[in-house]
């Protein structure tokens, strides 16, 4: 999961560098609900959470990489297992995201 906030004169993306499950965590962190990020001023409510990564391909194409050893069943099986890993974690990383995203300071 990374956290980030939205410029509102750019309108880009600013990646925090701290991760907390809750925006009242994070407040934790940093010591108070208002932070300065790249010369602007934000409140944790401003925080936005987002998924990192996807699992399920990359353990699809490991799990067959590995099953590829004994064949091309082992293969199929292979990535079949390591797709169903990945797919887990990505939902483990989805509830995680979607937490934050509820979270509130109060």
């Amino acid at each position: 999961m990374k956290l980030f906030v939205t410029n509102p004169k750019t309108n880009q993306k600013v990646y925090l560098n701290m991760l907390a499950s809750t925006r009242r965590e994070l407040a934790g962190l940093i010591g108070s609900s208002w932070f300065y990020l790249v010369g602007e001023r934000y409140h944790v409510h401003n925080v936005v959470a987002e998924s990192e990564n996807n699992n399920t391909a990359a353990g699809a194409i490991v799990g067959g990489l590995i099953g590829a050893l004994s064949g091309s069943f082992g293969v199929l099986i292979g990535g079949s297992i390591g797709g169903a890993l990945g797919s887990e974690k990505d939902k483990e990383e989805r509830q995680k995201v979607e937490y934050f995203n509820n979270s509130s300071v109060l």
